[in-house]
């Protein structure tokens, strides 16, 4: 139970507390309440995690505390309450979707509503370590001067398309593509040259760097596989799945079935389909 220093006339507020708000409070780091209109929840941010403030309903509680009043005088106080404050771990509301504006060439405006990282906690009710996390595995663009803009997965994968032309034509080695050059090139063929630098980055290796990509091939491939059964439900074997990946994927890319693995299902018969559970994508 943390108490908060008090006036004598001060109307006392109390709020139970995990041990990790803290031992943030008293290593001085930044712990924030955080509301708004999207949810009539009331939370509370360490630089790790959230908690959900809910009020509870005592009855017949009393409460005896000693310890300094405003001042340092000493004191001791001994009051009835009805109820009190109590913060409890939850999963962070994370909803990109829905929170950020939709990046788009054709809407100067949108530039003026992307939010910075500190706006989009106030929006998501998350944690900054959360909110960091949940980027690295969604399409949320950031510009320039750090707006978050939301990148609708289709206009991920019509970039790629781009890009994997552009690595067909130029014959650059996926494990060295020049970010610059090939983001600049795909931008000729229809995309954007901040969306094409993002794809590029968001499909590459940890190893790569600023300057040259090192492609994620097996997670290329597993994207265009989920786009090949958005439009036949099923192939009649993995030969005939992996001859249209191959299509789809530039000379210098060989697929192997097993870059599938936990994406797709064989049948007895070897009927291949993709799995209900696409977590592993």
């Amino acid at each position: 139970m943390a108490i908060i220093n008090f006036s004598k006339t001060s109307d006392c507020r109390l709020l139970e507390l995990e041990q990790e708000i803290v031992s943030s409070l008293e290593q001085e780091q930044e712990v924030l309440f955080i509301s708004n209109s999207a949810t009539s929840n009331v939370v509370l941010c360490t630089q790790t995690e959230t908690f959900k403030v809910t009020k509870v309903e005592s009855s017949n509680a009393a409460l005896l505390a000693t310890g300094s009043l405003v001042g340092g005088e000493p004191g001791v106080v001994k009051s009835s309450v009805s109820f009190h404050w109590e913060a409890r771990r939850i999963n962070p509301r994370l909803d990109f979707g829905s929170s950020l504006p939709t990046y788009s060439v054709t809407d100067p405006s949108a530039a003026s509503r992307a939010p910075n990282l500190k706006q989009l906690q106030a929006s998501m009710q998350a944690s900054i370590t959360e909110i960091e996390a949940a980027l690295q595995s969604s399409t949320v663009l950031i510009n320039e001067f750090g707006g978050h803009f939301y990148l609708h997965e289709a206009k991920l994968h019509q970039c790629l398309d781009q890009i994997l032309m552009t690595l067909s034509l130029r014959g650059w080695s996926p494990s060295a593509i020049p970010l610059r050059a090939c983001a600049e090139e795909a931008a000729k063929h229809g995309s954007d040259y901040l969306v094409a630098t993002y794809t590029l980055k968001h499909f590459s290796l940890p190893q790569s760097s600023s300057e040259n990509i090192n492609l994620d091939v097996r997670r290329v491939a597993r994207a265009l596989t989920k786009s090949l059964f958005s439009t036949k439900s099923a192939y009649s074997s993995t030969a005939e799945l992996i001859s249209d990946l191959r299509d789809c994927l530039p000379a210098q890319i060989e697929p192997a079935v097993s870059w599938l693995d936990g994406m797709i299902s064989v049948s007895e018969a070897g009927v291949v389909s993709l799995t209900a559970d696409q977590s592993a994508l």
